[in-house]
Parts: C-alpha cells; sequence; structure tokens
C-alpha cells in the first residue's frame, strides 16, 4: 500500500507529490512529522557532506590498524574492507504508520551499499546466534508463541498482559548498548568470537554506531545530512541485536521471576506477552517501576482476559488458550490481485498459504470454519475465480489430511491435524543450494506472456547444448518482477550525486 501526499505550498503547481497509501496530506502535515523526528535529540545535521564522504576511507584505515595491532586477521579485512567505488551514502526514509492515531513515521536508514554495511552484517551473524541461544523467550514469529500456549494449562486466576517498548531502536544509548553486549558474551563465558577478541568487537560496533551518517532528499530540494547520536539505525543489521541485548539486560529481573512463578514470557522485537495469577493492582506496580527502571526505554501496556499478540488472537478459556486469527483495525481485505503480473506460482500459493496460517492459528474448528470464509471473501473481491480458490485451498487439505475438502479438518481431529502444521518441518521439501560458483542464473523480467516460458526454456537449453560441456550444468531460470506502480511513483532513494562516495585515485585505477 502506498498513500498519494499532495504539496499544498506555492510548488504545488510544479507538480511536486508525494506518493504514500493512497491518502492525501498536505506537504507541510509531513514537514511537521520530519521536523519531530529529526529534533527528538537523535539526529544531528551537518553543514557539509565531508564525514560522509569520508566514511569508507575511514573504516579502511580502522581495519587496517586492527590487522597491524594483530587484532583482525587480514582475512577478515579483505571481506569486511568497503569498495569505494560501489559504495554509497545510506539514505533515510519513512514509512506511515496508518494503523496508529496522527500516523506518526517509521524512519527507515537505508544502508545496503554502506562503506559498513558489511561490518554490520559481521557482526549481527556472529552475536544473533549466541544471544538466540542465551535467550530462548525471545520469538522470531508466531509459531513459537502458537505451540507455548497450546501447551500451558490456565486457570480462572490466569491473566495477560502485553507491553510495548516506545521507539526502541533509535532510542537505546549507544555506549551502554555495547556494552551490554560485552556483558553479555563475558557472562556466558565467550572470550572470543569469531577469532576476534571482546574488546575488538567492542570497537567494531562502536566504530558503526559512531559513523552513522546519512543524508535526506526529498522530491526538489536539496539533500541534508545528518549523524546519529542515539540509538542505531533502522536498517542496520546489527541494530536489531544491539537493541536485543540491551533489552534483555533491563528484563532479566523481570523475565527471572515470571520463569520462577512457571508462567510465560515471550519477546518479539520491542513487544512483550506474559501471563500471571498477580492482581491487576500488584501488575500495575510492577509495570510502573519497570518503566523508571532506565530513562532510555519507555513502556506501554494493557491486559485482561482476551489480548492480541502478534498476529494471533488469545482469550482464556480453561484449561487452554482459544486463539484466532488478529487483523488490526487498519486491515484491508486486499492480496495480490488475481491479475497483477505475477509468475502463477505467487497467486496458486496465496489461497493455500491462507488456509496453512489458519489452521496453525485457529485452536478450534468453529473458528477455522469462520476465518476460511473470510479468506474466501478475501481473495473473491480481489478478482480470484471461485474454482482457482477451490483447488488451491483443496490443494492444502489434500496434503494434510488426504481429502480436498475441509470436512476432515472441521472434525473432532482438528486438534490433531493442527499439531501436525505447527511443526515447522510439516511439507517442507529440500531445495538444492545454489552454487554460484558453477551455477547458471539466468533472470527474465516476467510478462504474462512468460507465464510458461520456463518449461519451453530449459527444453530449448537441452537440445541446444546436448553433448556439450554446458549439457550438465545446472540451469537455474528465474523471472525478475516489474515495476510497480508504487516503485514508478515513489522515489525514497536521493539522487546519485547525494549519495556516491568519491572515488580514490588507486580505487579508479
Amino acid at each position: 500500500m502506498f498513500s498519494l501526499i499532495i504539496d499544498s505550498s506555492e510548488d504545488a503547481m510544479a507538480g511536486r507529490i508525494y506518493m504514500w497509501n493512497f491518502r492525501f496530506q498536505s506537504s507541510n502535515n509531513l514537514n511537521y512529522k520530519l521536523d519531530v523526528l529529526i529534533n527528538w535529540a537523535r539526529y544531528f545535521p551537518l553543514s557539509a557532506p565531508y564525514p560522509l564522504i569520508e566514511a569508507g576511507p575511514h573504516t579502511t584505515i580502522q581495519y587496517s590498524h586492527g590487522v597491524s595491532n594483530k587484532r583482525i586477521p587480514q582475512a577478515l579485512l579483505d571481506k569486511l574492507r568497503p569498495s569505494l567505488i560501489e559504495s554509497e551514502l545510506p539514505h533515510l526514509y519513512y514509512n506511515p504508520k496508518d494503523h496508529k492515531i496522527n500516523e506518526p513515521l517509521r524512519p527507515i536508514v537505508s544502508g545496503m551499499k554502506s562503506p559498513l554495511a558489511k561490518l554490520s552484517s559481521f557482526l549481527d551473524k556472529n552475536i544473533r546466534p549466541l544471544f538466540d541461544r542465551h535467550t530462548p523467550y525471545s520469538i522470531s514469529n508466531s509459531m513459537i508463541f502458537l505451540k507455548r500456549l497450546k501447551e500451558f494449562k490456565t486457570t480462572n486466576e490466569t491473566n495477560m498482559y502485553t507491553f510495548d517498548v516506545t521507539d526502541l531502536y533509535t532510542m537505546i544509548p549507544q555506549k551502554e548498548s555495547v556494552l551490554a553486549v560485552c556483558e553479555f558474551l563475558g557472562r556466558y563465558g565467550y572470550k572470543k568470537v569469531c577469532g576476534l577478541a571482546i574488546n575488538t568487537m567492542k570497537d567494531l560496533f562502536l566504530h558503526v554506531l559512531e559513523n552513522s551518517y546519512f543524508v535526506l532528499q526529498l522530491p526538489g530540494l536539496k539533500p541534508k545530512y545528518y549523524q546519529q547520536i542515539r540509538g542505531g539505525a533502522m536498517g542496520s543489521a546489527c541494530t536489531q541485536v544491539l537493541a536485543d541485548i540491551y533489552i534483555r539486560k533491563w528484563e532479566s529481573q523481570f523475565s527471572h521471576e515470571q520463569h520462577r512463578q512457571r508462567e510465560l514470557y515471550f519477546r518479539f522485537r520491542d513487544d512483550i506477552f506474559f501471563t500471571t495469577k498477580q492482581s491487576p493492582e500488584r501488575i500495575e506496580e510492577i509495570l510502573q517501576e519497570l518503566n523508571k527502571k532506565d530513562p532510555n526505554i519507555g513502556i506501554t501496556w494493557e491486559g485482561g482476559k482476551t489480548m492480541e499478540y502478534l498476529d494471533v488472537k488469545a482469550t482464556i478459556e480453561s484449561p487452554n488458550f482459544r486463539t484466532t486469527v488478529f487483523r488490526k483495525l487498519a486491515a484491508q481485505p486486499y492480496v495480490l490481485p488475481f491479475h497483477s503480473s505475477h509468475p502463477p506460482h505467487i497467486a496458486r500459493n496465496i489461497p493455500y498459504s491462507a488456509a496453512l496460517r489458519a489452521t496453525r492459528i485457529c485452536s478450534h474448528p468453529e473458528d477455522l470454519y469462520h476465518e476460511l470464509e473470510k479468506i474466501r471473501i478475501t481473495l473473491l473481491l480481489n478478482k480470484y475465480p471461485p474454482r482457482f480458490i477451490d483447488k488451491h485451498i483443496g490443494r492444502f487439505f489434500q496434503g494434510l489430511t488426504g481429502i480436498k475438502t475441509s470436512e476432515t479438518l472441521l472434525s473432532n481431529d482438528h486438534s490433531k491435524f493442527r499439531e501436525l502444521v505447527l511443526d515447522t518441518t510439516w511439507n517442507k521439501k529440500e531445495k538444492r543450494e545454489i552454487n554460484f560458483g558453477t551455477d547458471i542464473l539466468l533472470h527474465f523480467t516476467y510478462a504474462p506472456s512468460l507465464a510458461n516460458f520456463g518449461t519451453h526454456f530449459h527444453q530449448i537449453w537441452q537440445e541446444i547444448f546436448e553433448v556439450t560441456p554446458l549439457d550438465d550444468t545446472p540451469v537455474i531460470y528465474a523471472n525478475r518482477l516489474t515495476d510497480s506502480l508504487k516503485h514508478i511513483l515513489v522515489q525514497k532513494k536521493p539522487s546519485k550525486e547525494a549519495i556516491k562516495l568519491l572515488t580514490t585515485s588507486s580505487e579508479a585505477k
């Protein structure tokens, strides 16, 4: 989804438009929201882009010092070294949170080609598995949440609460969050990570945070340059694990108490769910104390017998939870339109995946029945033919129960079949890994006339290259999607002149 934001200022006649969720806003309103983001002690404006231009060379120099001091192996330096020719300055864009009052903006710093992108990914890749190993209550999707709810026994005294950490990624203190990572590694006896000492990892994290520069350019305006002085950039790979470990330290006492009382406690990013048998007054006191524990962390909470968490609506019914699919009030009955220019397998998988998701979430057959009806209505509204819907939802029923109708799934055996699909390995097919050294990858921009071209392509390839060295070479055919209206009309990336790093003479050669 994207909205249409039309400039109502003097430049309106020049045709300046901002696209978002097909929603009209004045540019004055948009600029006000930007000012709130920029001025809230997170971003420091720069008078010139020189620090950003020097970001690549400065990073290379930092790595070289690490090698000379024998802190970083030369082989690792070669992997992390940024290319000054290919690197680009990170740029800020923002998505409106259209499900919240006044539609505040979510700032995202895109740094895919940043000089620090390789380093940030390296830190996340090596610290994230350690965090996951020692934080079992941190979940990555609703599957784990549903399994634990299914196993948990409720009573009449059980209540549920959820709380949300406000602006987590952009509000965590930089140095304190890095120290929390070092404390975490030391607590569990990690003296080195990927051959690097903890002090070296600390310096690498600080280097990413302290060199978090970006450019912001609105349509028709000159670029502006900023440095992030608080928190981490949403879009940087290591920001999430930094925030996760910082929150882990903050919540440790409360999470341990929940475990001691044999209650549930889960965290997905900045959203927390827990159960309790304590009185609402006592929980209110505990959460107020938790809210005052760290000045950098603010939380909002709610509780009751029915709560929404992730995409699940849970209701306490002894001795187990009743779970159904949760949709936000702003959610629309929209999926990919049937006649959209996408490969056929995408349309085939939408009814199938929707039925699978509903079966996993709905704990009672009557709720699943109503959810399947909602899925059919949504698909019909998006021009999916009735026979197409029945065929591919039936394909899911066939794979799960052995028959193409929902009769068996909605019977007394519903719980047994739900148990099967809650296993992440159900119906998983092993995929051959791509060998980029030997495999040939061919991408074609998709058009409806190419719907069956993949099969014909492999036949033609075999006919042409039979009894040649290419006959046994794996050829992978894939489609590249055509640009959508959003990609054509929405300008998020600044001009090349604003984001391109200056090349050195050595690299240019």
